[in-house]
């Protein structure tokens, strides 16, 4: 049984832009309903990468994956209709948090590693988490502070010219 990723997408783009993806998405989510099973676009040439539990609300994306992101899905899609976007995913179970930015044909993505998640530790006493001698009700609170940072530090390295990295 697979883990579930969740996955949330703004896209930014011209207002005619989210007619067509307001009509993509509902269409999907509606075909999913019926067929029960995860969707793809039509013109993406994948296999895998399937959405689900599709919610299109107020311009945002919403859906699940089974163990990962699927970034590749979503820069396809992007690519279609002209637009750009960022998504933020999460799949806790293999500690799996990061953000992904699609601007001009260009993708950045930001995720936590290994050394990141092993800075927090659960406290099975008292049900939370550990992280620079503070307790925290949930892990989500602390991965998003390690986001934030990893974020303003690649800010900081794309400022440097000399910076090779």
């Amino acid at each position: 049984m697979a883990n579930w990723c969740s996955n949330s997408v703004e896209f930014i783009g011209e207002h005619s832009q989210f007619e067509q993806l307001t009509s993509l998405f509902q269409a999907m989510a509606k075909k999913e309903k019926k067929e029960e099973r995860g969707q793809l676009p039509t013109f993406v040439k994948e296999e895998r990468g399937h959405l689900f539990c599709i919610r299109w609300e107020d311009g945002i994306l919403n859906y699940e994956t089974k163990w990962a992101p699927n970034t590749n899905i979503i820069v396809q899609i992007a690519d279609k209709f002209g637009v750009g976007f960022k998504l933020n995913y999460t799949e806790p179970g293999m500690e799996i948090f990061g953000e992904s930015t699609y601007t001009d044909g260009c993708l950045e993505d930001i995720c936590l590693d290994n050394d990141d998640t092993s800075r927090y530790e659960y406290n099975e006493d008292d049900s939370t988490y550990r992280f620079e001698n503070q307790n925290y009700e949930c892990s989500e609170e602390i991965q998003e502070i390690l986001l934030e940072r990893k974020k303003a530090i690649k800010r900081l390295q794309d400022l440097d010219p000399t910076n090779n990295n």
